[in-house]
């Protein structure tokens, strides 16, 4: 969950991440309180409340990225199959032609 920095005196804790994550995860779906958070990982309690807001105000960020993934995805099975329509189209083109030509040589019956 958190790191010690190996040179400090004082013992601070260098928390991850994922850390953070879980600390915030147990607070929110376990509703373990701050104070025992504290108590059992060495947070400070505005520390963890700070992460809890920070936390909770990241969500829209969490369901816009989500929604640019969703997006890019669509937009490229869109790209593919814009350019398998121009393949065919470019199949389309070069069958007539060959239909025509072949009318001409025949007396174009």
């Amino acid at each position: 969950m958190w790191q010690t920095k190996e040179n400090d005196s004082s013992k601070r804790h260098r928390w991850t991440a994922a850390g953070k994550a879980e600390v915030v995860r147990r607070r929110l779906q376990e509703d373990v309180s701050i104070a025992d958070l504290a108590e059992e990982t060495g947070a400070a309690p505005s520390q963890i409340s700070r992460w809890c807001k920070e936390g909770l105000e990241g969500l829209e960020g969490v369901f816009q990225q989500s929604n640019l993934r969703e997006r890019r995805a669509a937009d490229k099975a869109l790209s593919a199959k814009e350019t398998r329509i121009r393949q065919l189209q470019e199949v389309v083109t070069e069958l007539s032609e060959e239909v025509l030509r072949l009318k001409k040589t025949s007396g174009g019956k």
